[in-house]
């Protein structure tokens, strides 16, 4: 079959599709690898020529052979490209494979003044077709793929990639200028060429540098390639589960290597996969932390830019929302916004207001509504930068409308226990527990604050008919029952015992009739902050992360001079200092509790 028949215009639908690599590569080879020479008798335009009028595929061949297997010098190519500029009228579909075996040249490691030649090339074959633009798109950002296994020291390119990527950098910032059309392809070939996080450490890093970079020149295109970059971290950080993380640090195996900064990764074969996982996940996080940091500064002062970060939070909010918060089992990649708020604590609060929306919403699914307050309770407890006042506006908040639902249930005759039917107002309970036993210590430091949390009645949460504390998770409720009695804001050790005694059945109806099944319904331990466990960018995390300072439970001297007897005094004080959780930097929600 001759080569024209097989490349023609319109192919038979019975043809497999392929790649260009495979079209280039099914061409017959020369027998030997020689120094690329323009044939003496024809140019290239009299050979292109001849292809088109009257099917002379020999020579034709012939040339994309020589430009495939030679070995081309600056020279060389230079000579190429003016013979190839002045035939761009011919260079239609008919030549789709000669153009392509014209991208695959290695030109980006260059020349300066050799790059422009090319990047001249490539505009005027744009400009005169662009049906060719999606093949020279995907074939620029294929460039950003790097096979290397060196892993960059301290993240930063080096010279030799960082003079390839710049070059391929300037060819795409013209081409986006003078073919706009470029600009609608780029996204769509940024996600083919996205690689697996599995396929290793350096190719993926590289290529989110590459992404980074292209956002400095097309801003048009920021809300798309920061939705693709975050999607595929998204991805990665649920398929790097924490225990995994926990016990690839914990690995002292001496044959297997954990992957440092300037090592080489040539050894893979001694590289357990899920270190390479990890040390993927952690790296792309840390670029992803720098590059947070370069957006909300002045390159040139270092000072913070609040105008940008204003920008940024905007268009990052509703990755948030689209992306992050349905995401269940994320461990990472929230920190991105823990970091952000650091630099401007206000935009924590406004950020709050926003996930207490959500929460207060009816019409927002409960599941999404339960993660929203979770990740109120988890930021407002784990973040040193959420100062006392916010932590008493959420308190307030939370406390409020606990109360409204509270009361609205007080006017049903019967009331439905049912964790999934009250999911939010449980969510809600635990929130409002947990948050107060965490930060315990700012609020018992003067007699207005332990006068505020007296004024959020406690007692009438924990004892109305819905009973959170039989759903909340055992390990918040054990430490905000000890808390609460110690300062005599609210006593639930007796409904604990009650509710350890009380199976409670849910009566169901199916085909058969009614039945009956046993239900022990506790929600989930959902702390979106729970401790940052990668170790590469952890310092970026740990000046604003506020680590649990335990509780002493025991009572105050005044107290036990009393002879006062409290409605859960039958249990045994040394059974409650037993039973009680402790918090771990190390373990969700922040402290253990061990039956």
């Amino acid at each position: 079959m001759s080569l024209c028949s097989g490349h023609t215009l319109t192919p038979s639908i019975l043809k497999k599709s392929s790649t260009i690599q495979e079209r280039i590569q099914s061409t017959p080879k020369s027998t030997t690898k020689v120094r690329f020479v323009l044939p003496h008798s024809q140019n290239v335009r009299k050979i292109l020529r001849d292809f088109l009028k009257h099917n002379n595929t020999k020579d034709y061949q012939h040339l994309i052979c020589l430009i495939r297997d030679s070995e081309l010098t600056d020279d060389d190519l230079s000579s190429l490209l003016k013979e190839c500029t002045e035939c761009i009228s011919l260079m239609n579909n008919d030549l789709r494979l000669f153009t392509e075996v014209l991208l695959t040249i290695q030109w980006a490691n260059r020349d300066i003044k050799l790059v422009k030649e090319y990047q001249s090339f490539l505009n005027n074959l744009l400009v005169a077709h662009t049906y060719h633009a999606k093949i020279v798109i995907d074939n620029l950002v294929s460039l950003f793929l790097q096979n290397s296994n060196e892993v960059w020291e301290n993240g930063e390119p080096t010279h030799e990639d960082d003079k390839k990527f710049s070059n391929v950098h300037k060819v795409l910032k013209t081409l986006f200028r003078i073919v706009p059309m470029c600009m609608d392809m780029m996204v769509d070939a940024l996600q083919r060429h996205y690689p697996y996080f599995r396929r290793g450490v350096h190719v993926n890093d590289c290529y989110l540098y590459n992404l980074l970079k292209v956002l400095d020149y097309a801003p048009s295109l920021k809300a798309e390639i920061l939705d693709l970059i975050f999607l595929r971290l998204v991805n990665m950080d649920v398929g790097v589960p924490r225990d995994l993380i926990e016990k690839v640090y914990s690995d002292v195996d001496e044959d297997i290597v954990l992957l440092d900064e300037g090592k080489s990764c040539s050894n893979n074969n001694l590289v357990s996969p899920d270190k390479v996982v990890v040390e993927t996940l952690d790296i792309c996080l840390r670029r992803i932390f720098r590059f947070i940091h370069k957006v909300c500064h002045n390159p040139e002062t270092g000072d913070f830019a609040w105008n940008e970060t204003k920008e940024f939070y905007k268009n990052t909010l509703k990755i948030f929302d689209g992306i992050v918060l349905p995401t269940y089992n994320c461990h990472h990649i929230q920190f991105c916004w823990f970091l952000l708020f650091s630099f401007k604590p206000c935009l924590a609060e406004i950020f709050i207001d926003h996930l207490w929306q959500k929460v207060t919403d009816p019409s927002i699914s409960p599941v999404l509504r339960q993660t929203s307050v979770q990740y109120i309770a988890s930021l407002v407890a784990r973040a040193s930068y959420v100062n006392l006042r916010l932590l008493k506006n959420v308190l307030q908040q939370l406390s409020s409308w606990i109360h409204s639902y509270i009361n609205a249930q007080d006017d049903v005759e019967c009331v439905n226990w049912n964790l999934k039917v009250h999911s939010v107002f449980y969510s809600t309970c635990q929130a409002l527990f947990y948050v107060t036993f965490f930060r315990h210590k700012e609020m018992i430091a003067s007699n207005k604050n332990l006068s505020f949390l007296q004024n959020l009645n406690f007692s009438k949460i924990v004892t109305c008919r819905l009973n959170p504390l039989r759903v909340c998770q055992p390990a918040v409720v054990q430490n905000f029952a000890a808390f609460t009695r110690n300062y005599q804001l609210a006593y639930c050790h007796a409904i604990i015992e009650h509710n350890s005694r009380t199976t409670i059945s849910t009566i169901y109806q199916n085909q058969g009739g009614l039945g009956m099944a046993q239900t022990n319904d506790v929600l989930d331990a959902n702390y979106p902050f729970d401790p940052f466990v990668l170790k590469r960018c952890s310092g970026d995390i740990k000046p604003f992360y506020r680590v649990y300072e335990e509780f002493d439970l025991k009572r105050k001297a005044e107290a036990e001079e009393t002879n006062e007897i409290e409605m859960d005094d039958f249990i045994d004080q040394t059974y409650v200092s037993n039973k009680r959780k402790k918090f771990s930097y190390g373990s969700s929600p922040g402290f253990k509790f061990n039956l």
